[in-house]
């Protein structure tokens, strides 16, 4: 089944029918399942991905917060950290000034935020991921995780932060110390200091290159993961916390990667599939399907779990209840598939993650349900391992 083309579309409808889809779903469902990975140009030489420009500045980040708090070291970057949560937090002239000027202190951290006191409460850290080095924030209290994701995802609003959200991958973050570095380095090789004239329309130049001045994030709660109690699993809790912060760091790394690769992070069933197959084989050194299916809430069929996470991964536009069904269906199928994989010997090797994670993201969401899934992803994974012709793909 290729996904392409007119037999490859009615092979997919095929196995929609099989599902249970009328053909009055079948468009809808269709839609739902267009896979933008199928086509994607991957870069020369991939993998490895080559470390983002970030990784030099966190890297100092890093050593600063191990000596003097992440809280602290973030704050003479962020400034998100220096005002409270409060509404209207984000129209105040200082806050505006703060953060889309870069007009404070970075010289003096300050932490205005409501974070924990200890500093063992927030770590942060460099991961080494399929899509190269990501900074990782976690936050060991629930309280801190809500108001560093209302900091750097809601302007310091109070806004809600569903209770079943445990991890969020920051981008478009603005760095303001990259940017003093930007500036001291174009100052330097222009002879001089510069007006305030000539920095602004050098900032105009610098907007377009977001990679010189924004970053991207991974900040990770220590609940457990998509709010499964650890009695379900047999498990002390705190084992199950630990475990949920490797599952969380794993499932958003796949979505990091898909960032990478195709500019994207996408809510569909696929993606989520992959994201927790990834997570699941580093927190349990195995793919296990009864909790993939636990997880996105379809270990009940035919009835769906209230809370499962599979009702937030409706497409837009969202799926109808009866298209949904058999995307349930499909789920709980592909989660079994998933489970007769055998997991690369190398995976523990980033690059090779990279590579398998990728072959399983440019399957078509229906043959995640079938037997052919095994040979498919084989076939697409020593395709991307193979020497590219005359040295380039």
């Amino acid at each position: 089944m290729s996904g392409r083309g007119t037999d490859g579309l009615e092979e997919r409808a095929g196995i929609w029918r099989s599902l249970g889809a009328g053909p009055e779903l079948l468009g809808e469902l269709l839609a739902y399942a267009e896979n933008p990975y199928c086509e994607l140009d991957l870069p020369v030489g991939f993998p490895p991905l080559p470390p983002e420009p970030q990784v030099e500045a966190f890297r100092g980040y890093v050593a600063e917060a191990n000596s003097s708090g992440a809280a602290a070291a973030l704050s003479r970057r962020f400034p998100q950290l220096r005002f409270p949560i409060a509404a209207g937090a984000s129209q105040a002239p200082e806050y505006r000034a703060a953060t889309r000027r870069g007009e404070f202190d970075r010289g003096t951290p300050r932490v205005a935020l409501a974070l924990a006191e200890s500093p063992a409460e927030l770590e942060l850290s460099l991961h080494e991921s399929p899509a190269g080095p990501v900074p990782v924030l976690v936050a060991r209290r629930r309280a801190d995780f809500v108001a560093l994701v209302r900091a750097f995802t809601c302007r310091n609003e109070p806004e809600p932060v569903p209770d079943s959200m445990g991890a969020c991958l920051i981008k478009g973050l603005a760095d303001w110390e990259r940017v003093d570095r930007y500036r001291a380095d174009w100052e330097r090789a222009r002879g001089g200091p510069a007006s305030a004239e000539q920095w602004a329309a050098e900032m105009a130049v610098l907007a377009g290159r977001k990679e010189l001045w924004q970053d991207r994030l991974i900040l990770l709660s220590t609940g457990p993961y998509s709010a499964v109690p650890a009695e379900e699993l047999g498990l002390a809790d705190e084992v199950w916390c630990e475990r949920s912060v490797t599952l969380r760091l794993a499932h958003e790394c796949f979505h990091y990667l898909t960032l990478r690769l195709a500019g994207r992070m996408r809510s569909n069933l696929l993606d989520e599939l992959i994201a927790d197959y990834a997570g699941l084989l580093e927190a349990f050194d195995a793919y296990r399907d009864d909790l993939a299916r636990r997880f996105l809430g379809v270990d009940r069929l035919p009835e769906l779990r209230p809370g499962g996470r599979l009702a937030v991964y409706r497409g837009d536009p969202p799926l109808s209840d009866r298209a949904l069904e058999c995307v349930a269906r499909l789920a709980a199928q592909a989660s079994r598939r998933l489970a007769a994989l055998m997991p690369p010997p190398d995976r523990h090797d980033a690059a090779a993650m990279a590579a398998w994670l990728v072959a399983l993201a440019r399957q078509p969401l229906e043959r995640m349900a079938t037997a052919g899934l095994a040979a498919s992803v084989a076939e697409e994974r020593s395709r991307l391992s193979a020497p590219p012709p005359g040295g380039e793909r």
